[in-house]
């Protein structure tokens, strides 16, 4: 009895191995904005070469209001089985601007859900730069980041204090994953482990009755 024990152990040992637990596949996509990407009249990013100022059309008004599309990818489903579950974990926007006061808020829409305003800059004389980053949740990711597409709109001066802004790119970073978990398949070396197991079991049954 002790021989058809050990013999048993070790099959189910290597039944055990073969079986996948839970598997899980995370992964980031990102897209940023600016002047090459997006060049105008698309938008109105500040290129590369000129310096921030009061020149048009790059310093913007009230009444030049303008946005921007990110687009990102996602990776098809990596379950051998095809049972994968796609979830949102985090996401980001941030904005990069130049000029922004805090009497007159510039704000940020996602798809059209307000996000939030530009950070101003810091007070005294002269105009800086500033970097502003919102946080989009998951429940805000699936309900607009799905397609993979998200159209951003800038409401500039929304008090219509009279001064304006400029842009010098904008930044979407989307963490999202994968999990799943198939179905135990025996590897070809397990299953004939398993029949050389069994011709044992029934050679020691059969050795106890001779």
């Amino acid at each position: 009895m002790k021989r058809v024990a050990l013999v048993s152990s070790v099959l189910l040992l290597a039944v055990g191995a073969a079986q996948a637990g839970p598997m899980t596949l995370a992964d980031t996509v990102t897209d940023t904005a600016n002047s090459a990407s997006d060049p105008t009249p698309t938008s109105w990013f500040l290129p590369p070469a000129i310096p921030p100022g009061y020149t048009p059309p790059w310093y913007r008004y009230a009444n030049q209001d303008w946005g921007w599309n990110h687009a990102v990818s996602y990776l098809p489903d990596p379950s051998p089985c095809g049972s994968g579950v796609f979830s949102f974990v985090s996401g980001s926007l941030t904005v990069h601007a130049w000029g922004v006061n805090d009497d007159d808020p510039t704000l940020i829409y996602g798809d059209g859900v307000l996000l939030g305003s530009l950070l101003p800059q810091p007070p005294g004389f002269g105009n800086d730069w500033t970097t502003t980053t919102f946080l989009l949740s998951p429940a805000f990711l699936q309900s607009h980041l799905a397609d993979g597409l998200l159209n951003v709109w800038m409401d500039i001066d929304s008090t219509l204090v009279g001064s304006g802004v400029i842009l010098d790119w904008g930044h979407l970073i989307v963490d999202y994953q994968w999990d799943w978990e198939c179905p135990a398949i025996p590897a070809p070396a397990t299953i004939g482990l398993a029949g050389v197991g069994a011709g044992l079991v029934g050679w020691f049954k059969r050795r106890r009755y001779i």
